[in-house]
């Protein structure tokens, strides 16, 4: 559920292609990370919490809301000497060719997949993602990326590669610009700015109106928690 299938689940829902019950076969893992509780994600990314909500509204005190205020928050705990903001993007490993190679870089803690990717890569359009749950501390760790010098000409590079010695303060820029990472950045621009014009348009849908109750959907008030430990592969 706390991932981009549910876009997909819920427009068949809102179509009447799929039955509602389809919604409850969702997966629904319940995790806890630095003292708050989330859905566990298959990868731990930010894009996974937070992409679906650049046109899906997230409702407060439930259980998609939740999830994405505390993949933030711990994203936030973990990186506290660089820049923070892991997601699916480029890295430095590149093939035979030159090009560079792309992984989902997630936090351990977050992940339902058995084996996530080692690597401190930080993509700035996951903070443009979080303009819409921490809009102040997205602001600011932007800002502090502008300053490293993670900006070109065509607006912030792909992502910056620490590779596993964040604490050195170094890193490799990944010099690139992937078309719909940029989308995303300029749609939660929008958001930002117009009043979450994005997410009012799709919810203008008569079919969608209908269906949006299935994003009220509460956090359990008791739930067992397992600790989880993933693979990790370098």
């Amino acid at each position: 559920m706390a991932s981009e299938a549910r876009i997909a689940a819920f427009v068949a829902i809102a179509k009447g292609d799929v039955p509602q019950e389809s919604w409850l076969h969702l997966g629904r893992s319940i995790t806890s990370c630095h003292g708050r509780r989330a859905l566990l994600s298959w990868s731990g990314t930010m894009f996974e919490y937070l992409m679906p909500i650049l046109w899906m509204k997230s409702y407060p005190n439930t259980l998609l809301d939740q999830s994405s205020t505390t993949a933030v928050h711990c994203q936030q705990r973990e990186y506290t000497r660089i820049p923070w903001g892991v997601s699916e993007c480029a890295s430095s490993q590149r093939d035979s060719l030159g090009h560079y190679q792309y992984f989902a870089f997630g936090l351990r803690r977050l992940a339902l997949r058995p084996r996530i990717y080692r690597g401190n890569v930080i993509s700035p359009y996951s903070s443009f993602l979080a303009l819409a749950v921490d809009t102040g501390a997205a602001v600011a760790n932007l800002r502090e990326m502008e300053r490293l010098g993670w900006v070109g000409p065509y607006g912030f590079y792909e992502a910056a590669d620490y590779g596993k010695s964040p604490q050195l303060g170094t890193c490799e820029l990944i010099r690139s610009w992937m078309a719909h990472h940029q989308g995303m950045i300029l749609l939660s621009v929008c958001n930002l700015l117009a009043g979450s014009a994005i997410q009012n348009y799709f919810h203008s849908e008569p079919m969608v109106t209908a269906a949006e109750r299935l994003l009220h959907e509460k956090l359990p008030r008791a739930v067992q928690v397992e600790r989880v430990e993933a693979e990790v592969v370098s």
